[in-house]
């Protein structure tokens, strides 16, 4: 029987398990921290610990985060709260799960760090410019809930109707939890922890605008293999061209950008018999 060690080696040593590594990572350095913790405060040696966490966490102060740059990467994978990465970590799995079947792996752990780092962003932005938050003096932010809310509200711009099961609540469609979420980030941003909750809304903005780009761009994608297929299957045929009929280069680039900036469709029956005839000329 393999040890919980060897589980966790084989983890990392598989190639497209990603999503599981970084879901381990964050797990571990919660324990780590919370064996260190109990270590200094058994210890006493408490306000060790506290100063330890202060240079994995982002300040909102400028003179703090400007000295400590890489907080804008740690402080997404520091946990202090069990129930934090737990639920975290559930969110991540689950939607991280769902937008890997329509992205991949790779754009599901980038947009993991971008969110992160969006949410750095608009957490120092926000506390420094907004009254409200620019009274309560620096804090610290720590936790991977934007990257989180980046990975759900992304699933869901992709796979609006996807369903899940919630225990108590039966079928639900993904957009509805995305949604519950983002709604009561905003109305917990004058809360306790307004200023984490900024950093989620800043995530969130950023895996829709990613999830948005993504289907985009393989709409695009889509359309350049749709003309493909069809000046392949119109190469087949045998068709006279006379010289008059010749499509010179910079017509045809000005039908392809057509085709790049509004699809196939948009072609008008002209653009399409010339394209086809470019076809036939380069058989």
């Amino acid at each position: 029987m393999r040890s919980i060690w060897q589980d966790m080696k084989l983890i990392f040593q598989q190639p497209n398990r990603g999503l599981m590594q970084l879901i381990v990572t964050n797990v571990g350095i919660f324990i780590a921290l919370m064996l260190t913790k109990v270590t200094l405060i058994l210890a006493g040696k408490s306000e060790f610990f506290e100063s330890f966490l202060e240079q994995l966490s982002l300040s909102s102060a400028f003179a703090d985060f400007s000295r400590k740059p890489w907080t804008f990467l740690t402080y997404f994978f520091v946990h202090v709260d069990l129930m934090h990465v737990v639920f975290n970590m559930l969110f991540l799995y689950w939607f991280g799960q769902i937008l890997q079947d329509f992205l991949g792996q790779n754009k599901t752990i980038k947009l993991y760090f971008i969110g992160g780092l969006a949410g750095a962003v608009t957490y120092i932005g926000a506390l420094n410019s907004i009254p409200y938050y620019v009274n309560q003096g620096p804090i610290f932010l720590m936790g991977a809930s934007a990257g989180v809310y980046a990975i759900v509200t992304a699933a869901a711009t992709l796979r609006p109707n996807y369903t899940v099961h919630l225990f108590l609540i039966g079928p639900i469609a993904i957009k509805y939890i995305s949604g519950f979420y983002v709604i009561w980030s905003v109305l917990e941003s004058v809360g306790s922890n307004g200023g984490g909750n900024i950093a989620h809304l800043g995530g969130a903005l950023v895996g829709v605008l990613f999830a948005l780009y993504s289907k985009r761009t393989q709409t695009a994608t889509q359309q350049i293999e749709k003309v493909l297929t069809y000046v392949t299957v119109a190469a087949q045929k045998t068709v006279s061209i006379t010289t008059s009929e010749v499509v010179d280069e910079e017509e045809l680039n000005q039908i392809l950008d057509k085709i790049s900036k509004s699809g196939f469709d948009s072609l008008s029956k002209l653009e399409k018999k010339r394209l086809f005839q470019a076809s036939q000329k380069n058989e």
